[in-house]
């Protein structure tokens, strides 16, 4: 049991890691929108099938609605910021970027539900959040590139993400882990490859093959097979047998998977005012999720 422990830590501290950089190179050859799409829509599908084969019952007409809607808010409005951001952020900017959804999900916790009490810590933690998400976000970026933008839009991505988080403690959504991600996912890949169709990328798409490589295959294949179903199985599978505030310790150790993998692989090198404000970031997650918070309501921490 400690062996699959130890690997079920590695899947979502290293493969969640990785994508960030998996999803930057994938748009360097494919337009975002439709990379995300066919990413959510074949886990989506792979998961809900996998879910059913093993006897989960099926949803009810409610719960479909249900998984549709949170598709629309946190997987076309989460993932669309984020693979759009990723033609331009460095893929470890943007994972500590994303890493700010505790934060969100405290704060907006706090000014949404009456009778939430959060600590000095906690507050710390929002603080230093946000001042390195402006210090990332200040013009100037790599190689004299303005990331204001691009930082902003994924800031709105995990925003997005943060308010479907706290949706989900309120719907009424099925009961199996899998069949409720692989609908959100399912829902939200749909719905991408519409935005892909609508905003004219599908034209470029039937010329993709003139610039389609074994990368691009490897880095698409890694982000459904490796990020979104094992990644997401070894999430679950730890929620049931493990502390939240531990397993939620993905959002800090994320970011430093990342941001060795741009350096090392890639040579990704952010100035040095935004490695402060990566360091800030990653600060504030840690004070957030460490900090005292009384609920009166469940909390779910946010998957990647």
């Amino acid at each position: 049991m400690a062996i699959r422990r130890l690997l079920a830590y590695a899947a979502i501290y290293i493969l969640w890691g990785g994508s960030f950089l998996a999803i930057r190179q994938l748009v360097a050859v494919a337009p975002p929108f439709f990379s995300a799409g066919v990413r959510f829509l074949l886990a989506g599908l792979f998961l809900y099938a996998w879910a059913r084969a093993r006897g989960a019952p099926l949803p009810s007409t409610r719960q479909w609605a249900n998984t549709a809607l949170l598709g629309l808010v946190m997987f076309l409005g989460n993932y669309s910021c984020l693979f759009w951001s990723s033609k331009y952020l460095p893929s470890g900017l943007a994972a500590v970027l994303t890493s700010l959804i505790p934060v969100w999900i405290l704060l907006e916790e706090w000014l949404v539900f009456r009778g939430v009490s959060i600590s000095v810590r906690a507050w710390l933690g929002i603080a230093l959040g946000i001042a390195g998400a402006c210090l990332i976000a200040l013009p100037g970026g790599m190689n004299g590139g303005n990331l204001t933008k691009p930082a902003l839009i994924l800031v709105l991505g995990t925003l997005l993400w943060s308010t479907g988080t706290l949706w989900t403690t309120r719907l009424d959504l099925p009961g199996n882990a899998a069949t409720n991600a692989g609908l959100q996912m399912a829902w939200g890949g749909f719905l991408l490859l519409i935005l892909s169709s609508s905003s004219g990328e599908l034209r470029p798409v039937m010329a993709l093959s003139q610039r389609w490589n074994w990368q691009a295959t490897a880095n698409l294949a890694y982000l459904i097979i490796a990020a979104s179903v094992i990644a997401f199985t070894a999430y679950v599978w730890l929620l049931g047998r493990e502390p939240v505030a531990r397993v939620a310790s993905f959002a800090y150790v994320n970011p430093l998977v990342a941001l060795s993998l741009g350096y090392g692989l890639v040579h990704e090198r952010p100035t040095a005012l935004q490695y402060a404000g990566a360091v800030l970031v990653l600060a504030g997650v840690f004070s957030t999720l460490t900090g005292d918070v009384n609920r009166p309501v469940a909390s779910v921490e946010p998957a990647v």
